[in-house]
């Protein structure tokens, strides 16, 4: 008996001992992870049930043009995915035929990208296999707010299946769509600005992420004071361009109406200020979406205006005209006979002309004669020792980079080419009777639209921008763009004469070859070309491009208007019946817009 109670109380003790022991282990476990809470940072990333982090979006800067309506903008949104391994797709009642379809009416997206979302194999490291799937950047608060009504828990007929759009990201928005998308450029997925101005001003552009790191509650909610990292966002800087979006709404509508019309390739306008260099219209088409660039090849995503280069043909001959006027070659008295033929042979090779008999100056511009012009390249290319020239077509060389042609303009955008004039050097026996009247050279549309800038502006070349000016996201000024001169190639004397000489360009009286570019209200002074386009080194009858070159108004320039339309199809591919009319539509619709006074008195005026 008394064994038994000895036994009995050894047992008591040892569950009282084993009590004790798990008291004490709980009292430490819970002492423990009471210091972790509150002494323990590092501790903390490994207990997810007390902490939190979430990131505060930095939007990326503004686009605007110069009146700050918005180009592009940032706004906060979400990815989209559809995960086809999402399980809810196997559920009762989802409609896998259906789904997909609704969805891309939902989001915007091309039903055949959706449905291969949905269905697809897709490569991976791995090799093929269904994946998830990126699809859209949503950051319209309706689509939003739709998304977040189908995937309620609450809702059970219409539930969201295959779709995931928890990841937050600031979304690129383009209010105007297409317009100006080569100038603007685009983000690709990583964020990263490319091509345009997106790519040339990323860094200024570019916003920075803010962060929140905090402890939460059994009920995720933030414990006061116990906030870990609190670093604000910060947004990008804004952009303005020298862009005006109405006048760049004017160009853009009726190059794609000329394109149209003459079944063209592509095309170009430009308007600039003659005084400051801007820009303020660069169209470029055909155009793309910048929000689903990848719908379109690499090529359609390059600005041609700065990155095309070609032969200008006819309106390089107001650029020969007016600087040999200026090194004194010829005078705004000389004459040329250029015979009756309507052919002049040089070097064995023949030049044809539609002008005859003996020219003036006037004439010259006016009937856009070859044979007159080579001539006037090949004074140009006389050794000029009492000039400092004395190697032959070295004058000529330099009268053309000194208007800009053969280097880059400097202009903020990437991609620009230099165009090509060689070496003086390594010019043939025809280069000097060839390039003067736009062949054996290549410009680019914002060189050539920049040398008759310069006339307008009185001889002063003027560096072409598209920035007006960079300012904060709260709107404090970081920094003006201001008008760059950089160089003077022409007299004040030799402008105003040829401002006078190529009035006659656009005057039905005078012969011009661009009647259909004259204005009602404006006097113009412009050249038209009609360029070749090269094919294998060779020129045919079929491949051209048309061009008109105007300034206006002649008496008072103001602005410089390009119009180049690249392989126009049909009979007529001239540049006065391509080029020139929509010069016209464009210069007088932007010329009252912009309140320019009228020059041309009131019985001149084009009925």
């Amino acid at each position: 008996m008394m064994e038994t109670t000895e036994r009995e109380r050894r047992v008591a003790r040892g569950w009282v001992l084993t009590f004790a022991v798990l008291v004490g282990l709980l009292i430490v476990g819970v002492m423990v992870r009471l210091v972790h809470l509150h002494l323990g940072e590092d501790e903390l990333e490994g207990a997810p049930n007390y902490y939190s982090s979430r990131t505060l979006l930095g939007l990326r800067g503004r686009i605007l043009d110069r009146n700050g309506v918005v180009l592009a903008e940032s706004l906060p949104g979400r990815v989209v995915y559809v995960d086809q391994r999402d399980p809810r797709l196997e559920a009762p009642g989802v409609d896998r035929a259906a789904l997909p379809l609704d969805l891309a009416r939902l989001l915007g997206v091309p039903e055949e990208r959706m449905l291969d979302a949905f269905n697809g194999y897709h490569t991976t490291s791995l090799g093929k296999r269904r994946t998830s799937i990126r699809v859209a950047e949503i950051a319209d608060e309706g689509i939003l707010r739709e998304l977040q009504r189908r995937s309620s828990p609450s809702v059970r007929t219409n539930r969201i299946a295959g779709i995931d759009f928890s990841e937050a990201r600031a979304v690129r928005a383009h209010p105007n769509g297409t317009r100006l998308a080569q100038v603007l450029g685009f983000i690709n997925q990583e964020g990263v600005g490319t091509y345009g101005v997106e790519q040339r001003f990323d860094k200024e552009l570019r916003g920075q992420d803010g962060h929140i790191r905090t402890m939460v509650d059994a009920r995720r909610r933030e414990l006061r004071g116990r906030r870990l990292e609190d670093t604000p966002p910060v947004h990008g800087n804004d952009i303005y361009l020298t862009i005006d979006n109405n006048i760049q709404y004017i160009v853009e509508d009726a190059l794609g109406a000329a394109l149209r019309r003459f079944q063209a390739d592509s095309g170009i306008i430009l308007v600039q200020d003659v005084h400051t260099g801007e820009l303020l219209g660069m169209a470029t088409l055909p155009s793309f979406d910048p929000q689903a660039f990848n719908d379109v090849g690499a090529e359609r995503w390059k600005n041609i205006a700065i990155s095309h280069n070609y032969e200008p043909g006819s309106v390089m001959k107001a650029i020969t005209v007016a600087t040999a006027l200026q090194y004194g070659v010829i005078a705004e008295s000389s004459t040329f006979d250029v015979g009756r033929a309507g052919v002049w042979f040089y070097a064995g090779r023949p030049l044809r002309d539609h002008a005859y008999g003996t020219l003036t100056l006037r004439d010259v511009l006016a009937r856009s004669s070859n044979i007159a012009t080579a001539q006037i390249g090949l004074r140009m290319a006389e050794p000029a020792p009492e000039q400092g020239m004395p190697d032959a077509n070295e004058r000529l060389w330099r009268a053309f980079r000194a208007m800009g042609f053969g280097e880059r303009t400097g202009i903020e955008l990437v991609g620009e080419e230099a165009g090509i004039v060689h070496p003086y050097a390594r010019w043939s026996k025809l280069s000097a009777t060839r390039m003067p009247i736009g062949q054996g050279i290549a410009v680019t549309a914002v060189q050539l639209c920049n040398a008759y800038a310069t006339i307008g502006n009185g001889g002063t070349r003027m560096r072409p921008t598209i920035l007006k000016e960079v300012r904060t996201h709260a709107g404090d000024l970081v920094r003006a763009n201001a008008p760059e001169p950089v160089g003077r190639p022409l007299s004040k004397r030799v402008c105003d004469t040829m401002l006078s000489l190529m009035q006659a360009v656009t005057d039905p009286a005078q012969g011009g070859t661009a009647r259909r570019a004259a204005l009602r209200s404006y006097t113009v002074a412009g050249k038209t070309g009609t360029g070749q386009i090269p094919v294998n080194g060779r020129y045919n009858n079929h491949d051209f491009t048309a061009s008109f070159v105007g300034i206006y108004p002649a008496t008072a320039p103001r602005l410089a208007i390009l119009v180049s339309v690249f392989r126009p199809k049909g009979a007529f591919h001239a540049g006065g019946n391509v080029a020139a009319p929509v010069f016209a539509e464009v210069a007088e619709e932007i010329g009252h817009y912009l309140g320019l006074p009228a020059d041309k008195p009131l019985k001149e005026k084009v009925p």
